[in-house]
């Protein structure tokens, strides 16, 4: 397992090549100007980390040794970035982050793989202050029926593939559910479905 874990993170920025330009835009746009005390949640290769500005604050948690590995290469020099080898329900965060003191929480192409969502957003909601935002982009199920059933049928095979990605979560909507309100957001397609939202407590 960790020698495929280790395989998929030395591919994955040249599997995503064609994607990310279509992202890469869209990320900017949504952390560019980011300031203050800000978790990424599962940081990747650190695609975001060129994005941050030198007001920005992060805290990146990636439970991928391997991909966090990767990410350390990308560590601008103006930016105020610590990796933690640490997934987002892991219980030492609590001796990281405290309670109320983030501005902003990002998600990017991660809540795919959380196992318990539901823990997360209420971490989530816990560790941000009042005014505190959330910020998603991420590949959600399929909007249309034919496509979803699609999607189900092929995610077991997909989950082993992509290292624990599942193609058939409504992550849209379980944020929703779990009582983040919409400030704003947008649906587009490439290849997959996705969607971009930032959320309020």
């Amino acid at each position: 397992m960790k020698f495929y874990q280790k395989l998929f993170a030395s591919k994955y920025d040249s599997f995503m090549t064609n994607i990310e330009k279509t992202l890469q835009p869209i990320r900017k746009e949504l952390i560019g100007n980011l300031e203050g005390n800000i978790l990424e949640v599962g940081s990747g290769t650190g695609t975001n980390f060129e994005h941050y500005n030198a007001k920005a604050k992060v805290i990146a948690i990636e439970p991928s040794s391997f991909m966090l590995d990767k990410s350390k290469a990308k560590l601008p020099k103006h930016t105020q970035i610590t990796t933690y080898n640490l997934g987002v329900v892991d219980q030492r965060l609590d001796s990281i982050i405290k309670n109320n003191s983030l501005d902003y929480i990002i998600c990017t192409l991660v809540l795919c793989t959380i196992s318990d969502q539901n823990l997360a957003f209420n971490n989530f909601k816990k560790w941000l202050k009042p005014t505190g935002k959330l910020i998603v982009l991420e590949h959600i199920h399929a909007q249309k029926k034919p496509t979803r059933l699609l999607y189900n049928l092929v995610n077991p095979f997909w989950k082993i593939v992509g290292d624990g990605c599942n193609l058939n979560r409504d992550t849209n909507l379980s944020i929703k559910k779990a009582g983040f309100k919409v400030e704003s957001e947008h649906y587009f397609k490439h290849s997959l479905d996705f969607y971009q939202a930032v959320f309020t407590v």
